[in-house]
């Protein structure tokens, strides 16, 4: 009898390790990296699309990050209402709410943490620049195509964007 129950947990650990999936010790699915990081690369695609398209409630869903600077622009809006606090972003603030152009995984650790360096699409399908602004010189403030993007991931593998699109001041 010994061997037979031996037996099975063998083949459930070659199940299990042939799938890429890991059971923890409370019998919880773990996402292997891989699979994590196809998930938080979804999520960084999803996140700035759905700004982009204006759908600023799945996007709030995806977002992980801080609000308060959004609070502080935006006295008139509830600071609990995310949807609307992510549109006023978009649409008055001076965010900029682009489709992403590439993103480049630069760097993982273990908590979970990814770390991409974006690149925004204009409309017309060009590089989004962020110029000098304010009265600076391009010497003073030289032109920046590419934006770090931190996206946080549980090993169930939802994942979160924790920084707003570019800001235009």
């Amino acid at each position: 009898m010994n061997a037979k129950i031996i037996s099975i947990f063998v083949v459930m650990i070659f199940i299990c390790t042939c799938c890429g999936t890991r059971i923890d010790q409370n019998n919880q699915k773990i996402i292997e990296r891989s699979e994590l990081e196809s998930q938080a690369f979804k999520t960084i695609n999803d996140f700035y699309g759905l700004l982009n398209h204006k759908q600023y409630q799945r996007a709030a869903e995806l977002y992980g990050g801080s609000y308060d600077v959004l609070v502080d622009y935006n006295p008139s809006i509830k600071k609990g209402d995310e949807s609307n606090l992510l549109r006023a972003a978009c649409r008055f603030n001076g965010f900029v709410c682009l489709d992403i152009l590439s993103a480049e995984l630069i760097d993982v650790n273990d908590q979970g943490e990814f770390i991409y360096e974006v690149k925004f699409a204009n409309p017309d399908e060009s590089e989004f620049v962020l110029g000098p602004c304010c009265g600076a010189t391009e010497e003073e403030m030289p032109p920046k195509s590419s934006f770090t993007v931190h996206v946080e991931c549980e090993a169930d593998g939802s994942c979160l964007v924790m920084d707003l699109p570019p800001y235009l001041p």
